[in-house]
This record gives C-alpha cells, structure tokens and sequence, in this order.
C-alpha cells in the first residue's frame, strides 16, 4: 500500500511539473500578448557600431500579437502627415524557450532570438542580414514593450 501512495505522489508531482509559460496566457514572462515596438539597432560588424532607430508615434500604433501559435502584424506608417495601415499579416510560429529561438514555419534555418523576456520587455534578435556589405552577418535588436 505504501508503495502505491508514493507511486501515486510521485506521478502528481511530475506531472504538475511542466512548464505552464507556454499554456498560461496571464504568465507576464510569456511571449504571448500584444508588443509595440519601440526602437530598433544594428549592430555594424564593419566598425562595431550600433545605428539605432526610435519609432515613431504612428508606428507605435503598430502591434505585434503572438498567439499560442500565431504572430499576428499590424503596421502602420506616416503617408502625407497621416497615419496609415500598412500591413496586416498572420503567421505560424515555433518557439523553443530552451534555447530563445523562434522561427517562422518553413523557416527552420533563419531562426530569430529572443534575448529578454521581462513582464514589460521583449529583445527579439535578428542575425542573419549583412547590413553594411563586409561579408558578415550583422545584429538586429528589435526592443518591444508589452501593451497588454
């Protein structure tokens, strides 16, 4: 009898302990929610500087939804001093959280990175561009702030 009630205990704790990040919307560290960005930078690998790019008020309007499998793009820009949608798109997503990398689907090979997770910040790395020309790849930081 002892050993099916410690069978039994064993079995409860490893099953409730999963990581509930993925399944739980109302994790703040989660990826899931509603991001604006708020500014970009290149990291230059020709003279290790970094240009950086602030968003405007109207591109801010912009969102970025990751559902549980979706991430789901509202643009919008400046067209003659009026703020317009630009782009509306919406696709599938693999997220590994082991290693912060998510990808597009079919798009295995160009993995993107996801350096800070914060209940407000999200950093999402891009390194597979060639910026400045010099033959390598160059960093892309993308800074977003949770709207929800």
């Amino acid at each position: 009898m002892k050993k099916l009630i410690l069978a039994w205990a064993l079995f409860s704790v490893i099953s409730c302990g999963g990581n509930d990040e993925d399944q739980d919307p109302g994790n703040k560290a989660s990826i899931i929610g509603k991001w604006s960005v708020e500014k970009a930078e290149i990291y230059k690998s020709s003279n290790q500087q970094i240009l950086t790019s602030y968003s405007t008020d109207c591109q801010k309007t912009g969102t970025y939804e990751f559902t549980p499998s979706h991430l789901i793009s509202i643009s919008y820009a400046d067209n003659n001093n009026t703020c317009v949608k630009t782009d509306v798109s919406t696709r599938k997503y693999t997220f590994d959280k082991g290693d912060g990398k998510f990808w597009f689907e079919n798009e295995e090979k160009y993995p993107y990175f996801i350096t800070k997770l914060t209940a407000s910040d999200l950093v999402i790395e891009d390194r597979m561009q060639d910026f400045d020309g010099d033959g390598t790849k160059d960093v892309l930081r993308r800074f977003y702030k949770r709207i929800n």
